[in-house]
C-alpha cells in the first residue's frame, strides 16, 4: 500500500485467513476499496505446481485490480 503514496499503481497479495486484516489495512489508510489477490491458504504446505496454480488465480486478480484502477 506504500507505493501507492509513490503513484506506483499496487495491489496487495493474501491468504484468505488474513483478508479481515488487509481490508481493516486499507480502510483505516483510506482506500477502503483497495485491490486484493487473495489466494487459498496454506501455500508453505504446496508442491511446486499446486504453487504454480495459486499464483496464477493470483496474477489474473492483480491484474484486475490494476487496470481497474
Amino acid at each position: 500500500m506504500e507505493t501507492e503514496l509513490l503513484g506506483i499503481p499496487s495491489t496487495v497479495l493474501t491468504t484468505t485467513p488474513f483478508v479481515s486484516q488487509a481490508r481493516t489495512m486499507s480502510r483505516m489508510r483510506g482506500d477502503p476499496a483497495y485491490g486484493l489477490a487473495i489466494i487459498d491458504h496454506p501455500i508453505v504446505t504446496l508442491t511446486n505446481e499446486e504453487l504454480l496454480e495459486r499464483a496464477r488465480t493470483a496474477a489474473e486478480q492483480a491484474i484486475r485490480h490494476l487496470v481497474d484502477r
